[in-house]
């Protein structure tokens, strides 16, 4: 590499002499790691903007790429001479930099390219991730177990410490920063969901580009393939925070090249300076990821191959052959995601995908039905702090997934009660999240769901409402009519959406524009489930591919349901205190019999024996409680 290459080094999170650390080193690239790849490459400059990342931090990622961007985008200004920049991100680092490779493209926070790209954009020949978290990072048995144990003490307490920075303004997050960063969130998703539409974008304007002489010198370069940058992953062997599915995305890609560094952990990766044989192989390897092409890299006896990493994924119905012949398979045209609810393991979702591919194939129509499952979810999932949150990020990386592989696809999503709250909230929260259409069955979203503050990104919605879902009506309804705004659930299935009017609800127009065309079958007979019965599955596939609405008549509610259905916040909050009766049952009787009694032997043992059994029956109501 010659002296117009800039190598751009992006540090990762916490800063050396971090307490909780005990003594060992940050995220910052060391001095001297940078000094021995200068030497090592011969040329190059290696620079590490400053940025301030402590253990505690309360910032956005976001704002702390755009200060990366302006960072480099100064520097560039300055140093015309540069032909050739390198982004090298470490650990959080490396989401950092693919960020502002996406922002330096024109990519907004929606994931569109409706953005200025920088004047130095074609200049941005490769990105290396160094122990990166590309795709986010996650918990695993992997992780350190003082790690895994303390972090939820550690997360009360870095949110304690920004809930009191936010009162004197030096906070811009109430939520850490690595926490931004975790798998599914939404930074992480946008960030995917950009880096695939600048891909796919600079793959369209080659042929155009090709015959500029600007871009002409750019297409030349070792470091790209077919005139695309490209990106190396490398990751220690025995990194105990990243997995090789943290940093790297499914299927065969002729851009990127993956390399393990044997015998080295997560925060050995930066250690290239000096002269032992483990130091030497690390700088020499990542070396070779900063300047060789992807061709020779691929053939070293230290890279890994596409396929193998594949083996860490999901495979999500990329293809009917495997996910490494996916890329190969006739352009998909249309995917539509199937996720379940509450209390199901999803069985039916295997149908409805079979059902919309049946139909597919009919009307030619290259298709495919991923329907992942996150496992049972208990009503005690439901309705615990987090646990619906877990699972929308779950679905937002599992979206990232089909969006990254099938990049010209249309998205459409049906869900099932949970599954209808996971994908609103997905929309809510992630501005790159679109969806061509979508269907939901006992839903339990919010009536006041705003459809008009989503409509760009949706084009058609089909609700179902079934004419006795109790599940909905005693439970996400009532916390909706409580206005328990924490819960965000509601009513939905049971009561239908307050955007479609009264019925008949079809393709009432909403958004500015009235992009968006809302349809709601009030009522269907039956309960929460009947919407996802087999009698649906061809009108569900029929409104998903084509756009045709159910031709069902809708039936009536009979009124004594309409009385239980009226009566449900007083039956509701009743079996709520029964359920605390049982679980508080130990100390109830002990403190009765204590009463009762006089203290003697009989009376203590009758005591023990008394508490016994209300923790019998607490814990048997525990169980019941989780399983249901």
């Amino acid at each position: 590499m010659n002296s117009k290459t800039l190598i751009v080094a992006v540090r990762g999170w916490t800063n050396t002499g971090d307490r909780l650390l005990n003594g060992k080193p940050g995220g910052e690239f060391p001095p001297e790691a940078i000094s021995a790849l200068q030497e090592e490459l011969g040329g190059a400059t290696v620079w590490a903007p400053e940025l301030d990342l402590p253990m505690f931090c309360m910032r956005h990622p976001e704002s702390v790429a755009q200060e990366l961007y302006a960072a480099i985008d100064n520097r560039l200004k300055s140093e015309n001479s540069i032909e050739s920049v390198v982004l090298l991100g470490y650990s959080a680092g490396s989401l950092l930099a693919r960020r502002v490779f996406c922002i330096a493209h024109g990519a907004e926070e929606d994931g569109e390219l409706t953005g200025c790209r920088a004047i130095w954009a074609p200049k941005i020949h490769r990105l290396v991730m160094l122990a990166g978290i590309t795709r986010g990072w996650e918990f695993s048995t992997a992780s350190p177990d003082h790690v895994r144990f303390a972090s939820p003490v550690l997360q009360a307490f870095a949110r304690t410490i920004g809930w009191i920075k936010s009162f004197t303004m030096t906070a811009e997050s109430k939520t850490p920063f690595i926490w931004h960063l975790k798998r599914g969130a939404p930074f992480v998703i946008s960030t995917r969901i950009q880096y695939v539409n600048v891909m796919e974008a600079l793959k369209s304007q080659r042929s155009i580009s090709a015959v500029e002489e600007q871009e002409q010198q750019t297409l030349l370069s070792p470091l790209k393939v077919d005139g695309l940058p490209t990106t190396v992953f490398l990751l220690g062997a025995r990194d105990e925070f990243i997995s090789p599915s943290d940093c790297t995305e499914l299927g065969p890609r002729g851009e990127f090249a993956f390399i393990e560094l044997g015998g080295s952990n997560h925060s050995e990766a930066l250690l290239v300076a000096g002269e032992s044989e483990a130091n030497v192989a690390r700088r020499e390897r990542l070396a070779a990821a900063l300047s060789s092409d992807v061709g020779h890299l691929c053939a070293q006896p230290w890279a890994v191959p596409a396929g193998d990493i594949d083996d860490y994924l999901d495979p999500m119905d990329l293809t009917e052959n495997g996910a490494v012949q996916a890329m190969s398979s006739p352009l998909v045209e249309h995917a539509v995601m199937v996720v379940h609810g509450i209390r199901d393991n999803g069985f039916w979702t295997k149908r409805v995908a079979r059902e919309i591919k049946k139909l597919a194939r009919e009307n030619q129509i290259t298709v495919r039905a991923p329907s992942p499952s996150y496992g049972y979810f208990s009503m005690w999932d439901f309705v615990k702090p987090g646990g619906r949150q877990k699972a929308t990020y779950w679905f937002m990386e599992r979206y990232a997934d089909v969006r990254s592989h099938f990049p010209s696809a249309k998205i459409s999503f049906v869900g099932h009660s949970n599954g209808t709250y996971i994908a609103a909230h997905a929309l809510d929260i992630c501005k790159a999240i679109k969806f061509e259409r979508i269907v939901f069955a006992g839903s339990v979203v919010r009536r006041d769901f705003s459809w008009d503050r989503v409509a760009s990104r949706v084009r058609g919605v089909l609700n179902y409402v079934g004419n006795t879902d109790g599940v909905v009506a005693f439970l996400p309804a009532v916390f909706e009519g409580f206005h328990l705004r924490w819960l965000d659930v509601g009513g939905a299935g049971a009561f239908g959406l307050n955007d479609a009017g009264p019925p008949p609800a079809v393709r009432r127009k909403l958004g500015k524009n009235n992009q968006l065309e809302l349809t709601e079958v009030r009522f269907v007979e039956g309960g929460h489930g009947a919407a996802i019965g087999e009698g649906f599955w061809p009108e569900i596939a029929r409104f998903v591919l084509l756009d045709l609405v159910p031709e069902r008549l809708p039936v009536s509610r009979k009124e004594r349901t309409e009385t239980w259905f009226r009566r449900a916040p007083a039956i509701t909050v009743l079996g709520i205190c029964i359920a605390a009766l049982f679980l508080t049952m130990p100390l109830l009787v002990a403190v009765g019999i204590a009463i009762v009694m006089k203290t003697s032997l009989i009376g203590a043992v009758s005591i023990v024996a008394a508490i016994s059994l209300g923790l019998v029956m607490s814990w048997l109501a525990g169980l019941f409680l989780r399983a249901w």
